[in-house]
């Protein structure tokens, strides 16, 4: 009898702690939300007054998630939207507590920051994003190219180029050329860093970014390629002349065709081929 009263007790025990362990997330959440919801009202406020021209009527930050939180719009809008918010993060301190983050040792603060900067700026400073692409975390720089890349300047091409070549803190090729892709591509000597380097990465971002841009300078670089050691920059210089090629390519491109061992880029080869107007 003592044993089934004690096993009683115990599971009342637990069903209390069970019972106060729910409690607690339930205000814990609740509380949450209550701060979540001040937050949106203090955004949406912000948003108002910037977004119908009362710039003056913008109350000020509390909290710097709010200077996040407005940046973030400011990347999807443009002209005298775009300029109106940037005022009022710059009037608010948006680019010192960017530039303050950017040296924190916390990658996510730095990347967070960095991505505050950009967005608080109508053009950001070269020295910083450079410094920025060579961090030693790949996702600090991975958000300063692609960040980089929305502004859409043409500066910012080489620099990440050059950072897809480099022996250390490489930037990822896929990364580079989403963010080239968003700049304005219109000269090949831009793409210099890959031609003078030969690194397999960096002549596979060229020659993608390149050829997507329409840049008949490319086709120079992907006949040579053609005959490139790496399987991957064989399939893009195939890939490159289906786009910007002409006829003459014909030629160096059945050539390769005819040696080609790899079947994923023999498709490719004759792919070019079909679409320059040659026999398959």
């Amino acid at each position: 009898m003592t044993g089934l009263v004690v096993a009683v007790w115990a599971s009342f025990g637990v069903c209390l702690l069970l019972l106060a362990a729910v409690i607690i997330v339930m205000l814990r959440l609740a509380r949450l939300d209550r701060r979540a919801a001040r937050r949106r009202t203090e955004v949406s406020a912000v948003l108002r007054s910037l977004l119908v021209g009362d710039v003056a009527a913008a109350p000020a930050p509390r909290r710097l998630s709010t200077l996040h939180a407005v940046a973030a719009v400011a990347s999807r809008v443009s002209g005298e939207d775009r300029e109106a918010i940037q005022t009022w993060l710059r009037e608010h301190g948006a680019i010192t507590r960017a530039l303050a983050g950017m040296r924190s040792r916390r990658p996510l603060t730095r990347a967070r920051s960095l991505r505050l900067y950009v967005r608080s700026i109508d053009r950001p400073s070269a020295v910083i994003m450079q410094r920025m692409l060579e961090d030693h975390d790949r996702r600090v720089r991975g958000v300063c190219a692609l960040e980089w890349g929305s502004t859409g300047r043409s500066e910012a091409i080489a620099p990440m180029l050059a950072a897809v070549c480099r022996s250390e803190n490489r930037l990822p090729p896929l990364v580079a050329s989403i963010a080239i892709m968003r700049c304005r591509l219109l000269d090949i000597a831009s793409l210099h860093a890959a031609w003078s380097t030969g690194d397999p990465d960096g002549l596979r971002v060229a020659l993608a970014t390149g050829s997507a841009a329409g840049l008949p300078g490319v086709q120079a670089h992907a006949l040579a390629a053609l005959d490139d050691d790496d399987v991957l920059v064989r399939i893009a210089a195939a890939d490159a002349l289906r786009r910007v090629g002409t006829r003459p390519s014909l030629q160096a491109l059945g050539d390769r065709a005819r040696i080609e061992q790899n079947p994923v880029a023999r498709r490719h080869l004759i792919s070019a081929i079909g679409a320059l107007g040659g026999d398959r």
